[in-house]
């Protein structure tokens, strides 16, 4: 009985083992164990709020054929996060799931402070904690799909670790923020067209629509200019054309050999003048400006209508007007993309407020305001709320009330015409917080 009361008492210390004893062999004998190996240990540094590896490397013991393993804190490791084991073996399944805990394996020393890289298809934009593979040394570069110029992003992925083609880029990795962020310097598409040499007329001339299109997309960063090429014929003859891409200017090569000539962009449709011409007409290169990438238009202002007499016009805004009297949009080469804004006829009406200062208090004005709206957008009107003073409720009566608005009690809206009358809005103080209480 002593000895049973023993055995279960060892059995329950974490540093001792125990085993079913027989008579012939003792079973308790030595474990063969493996090569010692060492990992980093981390300590969490509240100055700088994250870990911070330390200096002394731990000394891990294993069994024969235990493979080597090391953990380190993971991408969503906090302060209230305990290394495991001071960095030697792997990490609990539930803290990889979670992402607290990574781990590398078969190196010693493989959690070492590792570099945070953009991963995947970097949609997401985010650097994670890159996991050192099997056998090889913890990476210290970021790799990224390289832009080409004209043509646009390569195919590949973001990951950690050197580039394995030469369309793709690397940065030296940092153990803070990613290196290898996807390039927002990308500017518009344009287009060019596209050439075939005519027998008939010994000349290039411009492929039609039914042949791949007859153009060509190009792609470029914002600093890139907008420039296409086409062959030309030597005295007639067909030649080995040197710029096999329409895209961008003309190669040296080209240029010397007199085979290629610069040339402008497909233009871009864009409505014209007064609107009259619902037509997309062509906007042509203008002067040292380039050519237009933008379409702009009178801006139209959802239910007060538009801020000025009707103008349409190749082009972006100018400075002082844009979003305010002028809105612009990125053109096409097929239809405008500023196209006629449709409002709903006939317009509507809504009664508009002014503060009376002697009475302290806002009061219906004698004539109603004109409310016009884009189709597809139901009728409005709104009034002062219960908590509208002379300075925080400067709105006329068309149209809806914003969320901060409704929240502060400053507006109330109604969706009707002429929904918005004085009566409607006493009720609306004295009704609303109570039926807010109530939800």
């Amino acid at each position: 009985k002593q000895w049973y009361q023993r055995r279960v008492a060892v059995g329950t210390d974490d540093t001792c083992e125990s085993c079913l004893g027989e008579t012939e062999t003792a079973c308790n004998v030595k474990k063969d164990t493996d090569d010692d190996f060492k990992c980093h240990s981390y300590e969490y540094n509240l100055t700088e709020k994250k870990f911070i590896m330390k200096e002394d490397l731990t000394i891990c013991k294993r069994l024969e054929g235990t493979p080597i393993k090391c953990n380190m804190p993971g991408d969503f490791a906090d302060e209230d996060y305990e290394v495991k084991k001071k960095g030697c073996g792997g990490c609990r399944y539930s803290d990889k799931a979670a992402r607290v805990c990574a781990e590398c394996e078969d190196r010693d020393e493989c959690n070492r402070t590792p570099v945070k890289c953009v991963q995947g298809d970097g949609s997401d934009g985010l650097g994670r904690i890159c996991i050192p593979e099997k056998s090889q040394a913890p990476p210290t570069v970021c790799s990224k799909p390289k832009f080409l110029e004209y043509e646009g992003f390569a195919d590949g992925t973001y990951s950690c670790g050197d580039c394995d083609t030469n369309t793709c880029e690397e940065c030296d990795g940092n153990d803070v923020t990613a290196c290898n962020t996807k390039i927002t310097t990308v500017g518009r598409d344009f287009r060019c067209n596209e050439y075939k040499f005519d027998q008939d007329s010994k000349s290039y001339v411009k492929k039609n629509m039914e042949e791949t299109e007859g153009t060509v997309t190009c792609r470029r960063l914002k600093t890139t200019p907008m420039l296409c090429n086409k062959p030309v014929a030597n005295n007639g003859n067909k030649v080995q054309f040197l710029d096999n891409t329409r895209c961008g200017g003309c190669s040296v090569s080209g240029v010397q050999a007199e085979h290629c000539q610069q040339i402008d962009p497909v233009p871009i449709l864009c409505l014209q003048g007064d609107g009259t011409n619902t037509e997309g007409q062509t906007c042509p290169k203008s002067g040292d400006d380039g050519v237009p990438v933008k379409c702009h238009q009178t801006k139209f202002v959802q239910y007060s209508g538009f801020a000025g007499e009707l103008s349409y016009g190749c082009g972006g805004c100018t400075p002082d007007k844009l979003n305010t009297t002028c809105q612009e949009c990125f053109g096409n080469t097929d239809e405008p993309c500023n196209k006629e804004i449709i409002t709903i006829k006939p317009d509507y009406k809504c009664y508009d407020y002014e503060y009376k200062e002697k009475e302290k208090k806002f009061k219906t004005k004698d004539d109603m305001i004109t409310c016009q709206r884009r189709e597809n957008t139901a009728p409005k009107c709104n009034m002062p709320g219960r908590e509208a003073t002379s300075t925080n409720y400067l709105n006329n009566g068309c149209g809806g009330c914003t969320a901060e608005e409704m929240t502060a009690m400053t507006c109330t809206e109604c969706g009707n015409v002429q929904c918005n009358r004085a009566f409607v809005a006493a009720f609306t103080a004295i009704f609303l917080p109570l039926i807010l209480a109530l939800l």
